[in-house]
């Protein structure tokens, strides 16, 4: 009704109420009590503004209502079924929560098992490793065990020697040192001589000394001397006495070297080592000295005679002044620098020079005069080169291969000791030991191999170069017998580059052929004839006799015709005989008696 109407729109709250009102509610029954009204003519916006703003809004609000009731109406079951469909999704969310909480736990405890699982995994690698390192530590012993059980024998012998040695030591010492410091000016004669009365002496005072001292041993090894040899020095061991003098003493070395070998064989020696050359009249001496001292070189002062320069005399007596972390010395009126290098080897050409005793004292004087053996080794190296080239140059290729691979082992060997003695720690736990030791295994098997081959080889080639040693020793012969007629005359001087050039000489014009005997023979028999024009040329006429029969007897010597003593008796009569070794021999009985030889009629007018 009307009243009803005005009723509710005079409540307050009636906007709120449209506001709020519960549209789900709507059904078909109050729709259909609202359709009456809904069709009438009158029932519409323009009429409802006519009569009143707010009745348009209400009339406006109710046909939105029926609409929304018809829209509602198909939307209902689709808000039920999202209804549902939301009641279904929060179940299905809390069942995902609680499979999130449950996974979050699960991948807790995944957690702590893979952390596990990783602590398992380590520990098992560090047993894995722990492992390896054990196994890798038992080869490395058993290839420590294994490689070092050949050198046991050798280094428990060598041990044993070193015992005796140090027990033995002082007299050695004292047999070396004197050797390095008198030695020097005598020939090997005298030489052992010399060792032998200090040998009684040292016995006398009972200093223990080694019964069997080999000084070459000693002082030098097999690699060195092999050097030296190819650098030319002879292989004699009065040479090599020379070598170790002049290499070791401390005293600067002056040399006696007529035949000027020693001055060749330091120029090889120092050819690396910018050796500077001099001699005492070049204008150029002091500058020499000066630079070879501050460049630390070693300098050569060549052909002095029996005088010494006074300006080395503050270098030969190392009259050092310290300066600062060096060193100086005057020479003449300045002061030069002493480089760590510098070296001071002197020569002369004087066979038998007199030197006064200072002069002895202030440098160490050696006699490089050539030897008979040192002789014959060269002159039969200058013929196998002459007649069996490519075999000398294999010979020298061979020396330099063995010098090589002593010094390679003898290098090796003292790595590997060093490393044994200077590692820290377990030796298992050193890779370069065990590497080292395998390369010198490796190295030494091959070198063994190698030196086998050429000591086959080398066997060949001397047994091939031994074929010409008597040509070699013919011209050792008739080098000395020249040197030695300067005893008749001073005047009969020949240096050995003259011989030498005779030598080569015979050897190229004497006569061919392909039968090795008959080419000896004929190279001998040339170089005698040779020696013989070349040297009776020079000679006094007095004096050609003497030397043809001393030529012919000494050859005989050489060959065993005849004893040297029987030499010895024919030309000093019976006063070069002991009277307890006394052989009576008839016709030397009386030196007179020679006369009696038909060949010897007239010799007594050239003695």
């Amino acid at each position: 009704s009307w009243g009803e109407a005005m009723k509710l729109m005079s409540n307050m709250s009636f906007l709120s109420m449209l506001q709020n009102f519960p549209k789900d509610t709507i059904d078909d029954e109050v729709v259909e009590l609202l359709e009456p009204y809904l069709d009438m003519d009158d029932y519409n916006m323009e009429n409802a503004r006519k009569v009143c703003g707010q009745v348009a809004g209400l009339l406006s609000w109710t046909k939105a209502m029926a609409s929304f009731y018809t829209v509602n109406k198909e939307v209902l079951p689709l808000k039920a079924m999202v209804a549902k469909q939301e009641a279904k999704l929060e179940g299905a969310n809390k069942e995902l929560n609680s499979a999130k909480a449950q996974f979050e736990e699960k991948e807790r405890e995944m957690l702590g098992v893979m952390q596990e699982l990783h602590e398992a995994q380590n520990h098992k690698q560090r047993l894995s490793d722990d492992a390896e390192t054990c196994k890798r530590k038992m080869m490395s012993a058993d290839a420590l065990i294994s490689g070092l059980a050949g050198e046991r024998v050798r280094w428990t012998d060598q041990s044993r020697i070193f015992k005796s040695q140090i027990d033995k030591l002082a007299g050695d010492v004292m047999n070396i040192v004197c050797f390095l410091s008198y030695c020097g000016p005598f020939n090997q004669e005298f030489r052992n001589l010399l060792k032998k009365r200090l040998r009684k002496e040292l016995m006398r005072r009972k200093i223990p000394l080694s019964n069997d001292l080999k000084i070459i041993d000693e002082m030098v090894d097999t690699t060195t001397k092999a050097t030296w040899s190819l650098q030319g020095l002879p292989n004699d061991e009065l040479s090599i006495q020379n070598g170790i003098i002049t290499t070791q003493s401390i005293r600067y070395p002056l040399l006696i070297d007529p035949q000027q070998q020693g001055k060749n064989w330091i120029k090889n020696l120092e050819q690396d080592s910018n050796l500077l050359v001099t001699f005492p009249n070049d204008k150029y001496f002091r500058n020499y000295l000066e630079d070879a001292l501050s460049l630390g070189c070693p300098l050569l002062i060549e052909d002095v005679g029996e005088e010494l320069d006074p300006t080395l005399d503050n270098i030969l007596d190392k009259i050092f002044l310290k300066s600062g972390s060096g060193l100086k010395v005057k020479v003449g009126d300045k002061e030069c620098e002493v480089i760590p290098g510098f070296r001071l080897y002197i020569t002369t050409k004087l066979s038998n020079p007199n030197y006064t005793p200072e002069i002895f004292a202030k440098v160490n004087i050696i006699n490089f005069t050539v030897t008979a053996e040192g002789l014959e080794d060269q002159l039969l190296g200058r013929v196998i080169l002459t007649e069996k080239y490519e075999m000398e140059l294999e010979r020298n290729k061979l020396l330099e291969d063995i010098t090589l691979n002593k010094s390679r082992m003898e290098e090796l060997e003292a790595n590997l000791l060093y490393k044994l003695t200077t590692i820290e720690g377990s030796l298992v736990d050193d890779d370069s030991i065990i590497e080292t030791l395998t390369i010198t295994k490796e190295t030494a098997a091959e070198v063994a191999e190698k030196l086998s081959v050429t000591a086959e080889t080398e066997i060949k080639m001397n047994e091939a170069r031994e074929e010409y040693r008597p040509v070699a020793t013919r011209g050792s012969i008739l080098y000395f017998l020249i040197t030695e007629m300067s005893m008749v005359n001073c005047m009969y001087q020949t240096s050995l580059v003259q011989f030498l050039k005779i030598f080569d000489l015979s050897i190229n014009r004497s006569e061919k052929s392909y039968i090795p005997s008959k080419r000896i023979s004929n190279i001998i028999d040339y170089l005698t004839y040779e020696t013989w024009k070349y040297s009776t040329r020079g000679l006094y006429e007095e004096h050609k006799f003497l030397f043809t029969v001393l030529l012919a007897l000494k050859i005989d010597i050489d060959r065993g015709w005849v004893k040297y003593d029987e030499f010895e008796t024919f030309i000093k009569g019976l006063s070069c005989l002991i009277k307890d070794n006394i052989q009576i021999i008839n016709i030397l009985i009386n030196f007179y008696q020679n006369t009696q030889i038909p060949i010897l009629y007239n010799i007594l007018q050239y003695i």
